[in-house]
């Protein structure tokens, strides 16, 4: 089963430094995205924390993009074997509440990669320039 976990973002902002993130992640089973704001420098910061994942079999990481009530990603990677296979589980909540509520909606899906589709990964977030259409994919397997 192929997955992929995905970010967007065209680093434009209105002068305040945020810029809207799109994070995406499908699996056979599951699907689920949201927008997320962050510093236009976002990527750069998650792939620099990402860069040379997994160093060892016990090896993780979690990293949030946005912030609360107002759409986040919040990226969960584990080493799962002394392979350097991994796991990704990516929780994600919307971006305004539901109907008349004070409640978001919720998924978590999740993938499994090789260290070679993070370290890909990571070179398509150095490439994202301002002003342009930017999309990084970590290419994996599901569940």
């Amino acid at each position: 089963m192929q997955a992929v976990l995905s970010l967007e973002s065209s680093l434009e902002h209105d002068g305040d430094g945020l810029t809207r993130y799109r994070l995406a992640i499908k699996n056979d089973l599951f699907r689920a995205d949201t927008s997320a704001w962050g510093n236009d420098d976002e990527h750069l910061k998650f792939s620099a924390a990402l860069a040379g994942f997994p160093v060892s079999s016990s090896s993780s990481l979690n990293y949030k993009f946005g912030s609360d009530g107002t759409g986040t990603c919040t990226l969960e990677f584990t080493c799962l074997d002394n392979l350097g296979h991994v796991g990704v589980w990516a929780t994600f909540e919307s971006t305004y509440p539901v109907d008349r509520s004070d409640r978001h909606e919720h998924a978590s899906v999740f993938l499994r990669c090789d260290p070679a589709a993070i370290d890909e990964f990571v070179a398509e977030l150095h490439g994202f320039v301002a002003g342009s259409p930017n999309r990084a994919q970590l290419s994996g397997l599901g569940p």
